[in-house]
């Protein structure tokens, strides 16, 4: 089964909780990039530190 969600992540933290918590297997963070909250490579390196698989 495959469910997508878009929810609205504010934060980091947010993205990692939807990954773990929600044990979702993907996160959309359209958002946080476009109003330039954080930058992809800010977000990867802050879900790797937290042991997320990323892609490079």
């Amino acid at each position: 089964m495959i469910v997508i969600v878009d929810y609205g992540a504010g934060n980091l933290e947010d993205l990692y909780q939807a990954l773990v918590l929600g044990k979702a297997d993907a996160v959309l963070a359209a958002s946080i990039f476009h109003y330039g909250i954080y930058t992809i490579r800010e977000t990867k390196e802050y879900l790797a530190k937290r042991g997320i698989p990323i892609r490079i």
